[in-house]
């Protein structure tokens, strides 16, 4: 299965600059378990639904790709997926989501975390967050190389802290309220790194960046 990460910026000229310059890594899951308790979102690897996806690292010249097989949780316990956000703010169509954690752990243990605020907007019965990755790093906690599941396609993690963006897409037939119970709903997360710098906070704002993705 493979992925291709398609960043909505000014073009694809523009992707290749910052890929060249200050593009760090592209992050993307499918069917994750969404979750919502009343105060706190989550979507993550582990409930009914069979999570996948990938990490592209872009530090080194060329780019690497870890894959995480679809439906890969049971296969390395140690390896999962959660992204969680406190809820708060609500109105009939909006929502704040602040407080926000970044887990992504491969195969040994190697993390992906950090941290991030942003929005929700109800549209059409789908629930579309878009936020700021304010801080995120990776931990060599395993072998310092990241290999997701598959252990086909790995890349040494990269030292240093990026921000970026990052959003989400759910289909909601419940809003968000005090009394709304959501479980494994499935969701759909992306995001994307870069250095901090004037060039990559640029490049974060053109159009409102919005990491999306195909599958093929």
């Amino acid at each position: 299965m493979r992925t291709t990460h398609a960043l909505a910026i000014a073009s694809a000229a523009t992707i290749g600059l910052a890929a060249h310059a200050d593009l760090v890594s592209t992050f993307g899951f499918t069917d994750l378990n969404a979750n919502y308790n009343g105060l706190v979102f989550s979507a993550l690897s582990q409930g009914a639904l069979p999570t996948g996806g990938d990490i592209t690292d872009y530090s080194a010249p060329g780019f690497q790709t870890a894959s995480f097989e679809s439906g890969f949780i049971g296969v390395q316990s140690i390896t999962d997926v959660l992204f969680q956000m406190d809820i708060g703010n609500i109105t009939a169509t909006t929502a704040d989501g602040t407080n926000g954690r970044i887990v992504i752990r491969d195969n040994d243990g190697d993390v992906l975390s950090g941290s991030f605020n942003g929005t929700w907007d109800l549209r059409f019965g789908f629930g579309f967050f878009d936020g700021e990755i304010t801080f995120a790093q990776y931990n060599d906690a395993g072998n310092g190389i990241f290999e997701g599941t598959t252990n086909l396609d790995s890349f040494e993690t990269p030292d240093g802290t990026y921000i970026g963006a990052i959003s989400f897409l759910v289909q909601m037939p419940e809003w968000f309220s005090d009394a709304a119970v959501i479980e494994n709903l499935s969701a759909q997360g992306d995001g994307i790194l870069v250095t901090p710098s004037p060039a990559s906070i640029a490049l974060l704002g053109l159009g409102g960046l919005v990491a999306s993705r195909r599958r093929r």
